[in-house]
């Protein structure tokens, strides 16, 4: 017999391969953190003998969720700064990050998230935060994979770093965590307005010295684009394209208000949008028409956004809303299919970051990203359909046991890689400083 590290044994397996197998009474032998087979139970159980056997008989087995978009270390401002639309809200934000934005506090930030991303199957973010040597320290202690990288923030960064020193100290980070495993690289400008072009040409620059990704934020509200236009004369997608900011390698947070150039000029350069539905609705910022992005050749991917925004880092509630939304504001049932959405968080999400050959998908020769979702509910029973229960019956405290990169992180819903407890009363301890500073402010 052959030995794997780990055999999961008896689940329904949807792969989320090219051929979008899904397979009853599975198995998926795992060694050295990677995928080395997986098929039918029967088959898989005579060849292989595991240092450890996980029974997964009423489960899904599925690859772990890719949220595309988020500010992991903002949990320590969740639901601080209410019912103001976006422009007001970051001025009132900022004022706390201003405060209390340090590379130990984005740390702690860092592990709340994580604990709350693990807990609802999440095991790939893409993060957009300061001090991301803070949250690539977590994510690399608790074995998360994360894509992260310097933050360029020209007009009034929280975080007080000159803009003249962030190539330079953007060049030494990547250099300093390239070579990390979980880790992903990348380069981060915040947005149009708040990074100006120099700067926004430096950040693509020094993405494309290194063969990275960039991500932006970008066309997320009416005011923004009017704003742009203003400044500019021109929408935030064209000025974007118009400094050489649009290639493949580029994520456009948000998109929600695009002209039929933009669209055009988005789909022309393979650039992906990440649709962010929660945290447009809570800042009433309007709703992303990914349908017409699809219909252009557009890959769009699905984010959370940060928890100060939308509350939560939920990805099974975006998914749901992914879904509704479209149908809802075109009258159309058959848009947004189910299958479509799970795509969006799994092996779309995966090849549009750059890491089709790594996550995304159970297949032989990938790592073992994956997550079990206990069936055994009484609104997870019956099941037609498993697509239809993913995005509309599943939902995060489902899912019961998480791996990431061959390594059991959440088993059984205990979370083994990290103290969640020490996380959680670090963390109200600093929510009382907080609340004391903002109430003084007011």
């Amino acid at each position: 017999m052959q030995t794997a590290d780990t055999l999961i044994r008896g689940g329904l397996l949807v792969a989320m391969d090219a051929a979008e197998r899904v397979i009853e009474n599975a198995a998926i032998a795992i060694s050295g953190g990677e995928i080395v087979a997986l098929g039918p139970a029967a088959g898989l159980e005579e060849r292989f003998q595991a240092a450890e056997t996980i029974d997964a008989s009423d489960h899904i087995v599925m690859p772990g969720l890719i949220n595309a978009h988020t500010h992991m270390a903002d949990s320590l401002f969740r639901s601080l700064v209410e019912d103001l639309a976006l422009e007001a809200w970051l001025e009132t934000l900022w004022t706390a990050e201003r405060r209390f934005v340090a590379a130990d506090t984005v740390r702690l930030g860092a592990d709340l998230a994580l604990a709350e991303m693990i807990r609802g199957g999440t095991t790939t973010a893409l993060d957009m935060f300061f001090y991301p040597e803070s949250t690539a320290a977590a994510a690399r202690e608790v074995g998360f994979r994360l894509m992260t990288g310097p933050v360029y923030f020209t007009f009034g960064s929280p975080d007080g770093k000159p803009p003249e020193e962030r190539t330079e100290s953007a060049r030494a980070w990547i250099e300093e965590w390239m070579r990390e495993p979980l880790l992903v690289p990348c380069v981060q400008t915040h947005n149009h307005l708040t990074v100006s072009p120099e700067d926004t040409q430096a950040a693509r620059a020094l993405a494309d010295e290194y063969g990275i990704w960039l991500q932006t934020h970008c066309s997320e509200t009416a005011t923004e684009v009017a704003t742009t236009r203003e400044q500019f004369g021109k929408t935030p997608m064209r000025h974007l394209a118009d400094l050489g900011v649009l290639t493949g390698r580029t994520v456009l947070a948000h998109c929600v208000h695009l002209t039929d150039e933009d669209v055009a000029l988005l789909a022309g350069s393979g650039a992906a949008a990440v649709h962010n539905p929660l945290s447009n609705l809570k800042l009433g910022s309007g709703i992303a028409d990914i349908d017409r992005l699809w219909k252009a050749g557009v890959p769009v991917l699905l984010g959370t956004d940060g928890p100060v925004s939308s509350n939560d880092l939920d990805m099974w509630t975006a998914m749901r809303f992914a879904g509704l939304l479209q149908r809802g504001v075109h009258e159309d049932p058959t848009l947004t299919p189910s299958r479509d959405i799970v795509r969006m968080v799994t092996r779309l999400a995966a090849e549009a970051l750059g890491l089709g050959e790594v996550t995304g998908s159970l297949e032989v020769g990938k790592r073992a990203d994956l997550i079990l979702i206990d069936t055994r509910r009484p609104h997870l029973v019956p099941m037609f359909d498993v697509y239809s229960h993913l995005v509309y019956a599943v939902g995060r405290d489902d899912v019961s046991t998480v791996l990431i990169d061959g390594r059991i992180v959440m088993r059984e819903r205990q979370l083994l890689t990290m103290n969640e407890g020490a996380t959680i009363n670090d963390s109200k301890a600093l929510a009382r400083e907080i609340a004391a500073y903002m109430t003084a402010q007011n």
